[in-house]
């Protein structure tokens, strides 16, 4: 699994790629959410195009995240999840726990 990051408009932009399960994936992800919390500041996109599967520890951290996140005032955003990512996010009843958008600029636009 690849995580990239950057600054877009104030936000931190991570371009996820590869697959997301349980073990060494899951926690790559997990680190990469954390260090964003503790050392940006702003929002957080990550984006999914890349994400080949995710599995429920996967959608788990996530989850982990939002709320840490939310607990500072700050969103986690999904950008470009393929529709089997949605689809995953839908059957665990969190899809409507996240700002979801198509594009960065979308996203950037609408939370500022």
């Amino acid at each position: 699994m690849i995580v990239e990051k950057q600054k877009v408009e104030g936000c931190t932009l991570l371009t996820v790629e590869g697959v997301v399960k349980l073990g060494q994936s899951a926690r790559f992800l997990a680190e990469a959410l954390k260090r964003s919390l503790s050392e940006d500041s702003g929002n957080v996109m990550v984006d999914l195009a890349g994400i080949n599967y995710i599995d429920s520890t996967g959608i788990g951290e996530l989850v982990g995240y939002l709320v840490r996140f939310q607990e500072r005032q700050r969103k986690l955003i999904l950008l470009r999840a393929p529709e089997r990512v949605k689809n995953l996010l839908d059957v665990a009843h969190v899809s409507d726990l996240f700002p979801m958008y198509d594009n960065v600029h979308e996203a950037v636009a609408a939370e500022g």
